[in-house]
């Protein structure tokens, strides 16, 4: 009965507090310049065929920048350039006649062979086989053949040098050098006993050019100077080459 007395009192008490609270004013009205929010859009389902961007960004591969481009190094091109040349085989020995020295009656020859590069030895015999007119006692035809008479007759040798001023494997080109002259004449213009052979000697020094064609065939030409002492008789005399003939 206690309990239920109590609980009477109290509900009593509440209502009587409810009612005795005054009534409040209502809130005002919102301003008339202020619009309403706008309502934050639908929000929609994920589709299942576009993935979220979490997950795009986790298996799509990660979009990094092209490499750089090598840094160009110029480099030295090496050239290489082959060079075929064509040429004749060897030929160091040279056998050539002088058709001027028929001119006097003489026959004479030239044996030349190359040693080394440049240097090369001659030998050149000659005799006079034919009557010809070689002028008197100081004409340099006959002063160069000896002193030889028109009547006169005789042989003579010549012992040369030449150095060859090119480097090649064959005498061509231009050459120079000297020559120890002896020889024997019969009906010489000069000399103590002209009616019997008398030796000479003397030197010359040469200078000329000479080719070597195709199949060797060899032409040169030059002039010279020369010295011949007979008996008590000397002279100076010109030389004139003219070789035509072979290279071996």
């Amino acid at each position: 009965m206690k309990i239920r007395a109590g609980l009477a009192a109290l509900s009593l008490l509440v209502t009587t507090r409810a009612h005795a609270q005054p009534d409040l004013p209502p809130p005002p009205p919102p301003p008339l310049a202020q619009e309403p929010a706008a309502a934050p859009p639908p929000r929609t389902a994920p589709s299942l065929a576009t993935p979220p961007p979490a997950a795009r960004s986790a298996t799509a591969p990660s979009q990094q920048p092209p490499p750089a481009p090598p840094v160009y190094r110029p480099r030295h091109r090496r050239e290489v350039v082959a060079v075929y040349e064509e040429y004749d085989p060897p030929r160091p020995v040279a056998i050539t006649w002088n058709p001027l020295a028929l001119v006097g009656g003489r026959l004479s020859g030239n044996v030349e062979v190359l040693l080394a590069p440049h240097h090369a030895l001659l030998v050149s015999p000659s005799a006079l086989v034919l009557q010809a007119d070689r002028g008197g006692r100081y004409n340099a035809e006959s002063q160069g053949l000896g002193f030889a008479s028109r009547s006169g007759g005789g042989f003579g040798l010549e012992l040369g040098y030449h150095y060859w001023w090119r480097w090649s494997r064959d005498l061509r080109g231009p050459f120079l050098g000297p020559s120890l002259l002896l020889g024997s004449t019969t009906n010489a213009t000069a000399g103590p006993d002209p009616a019997s052979a008398q030796t000479y000697w003397g030197a010359a020094l040469d200078a000329g050019w000479q080719a070597v064609l195709a199949g060797g065939f060899t032409l040169g030409a030059g002039v010279g100077l020369g010295l011949v002492h007979l008996g008590g008789a000397s002279a100076i005399f010109p030389r004139l080459l003219l070789q035509v003939g072979g290279s071996i």
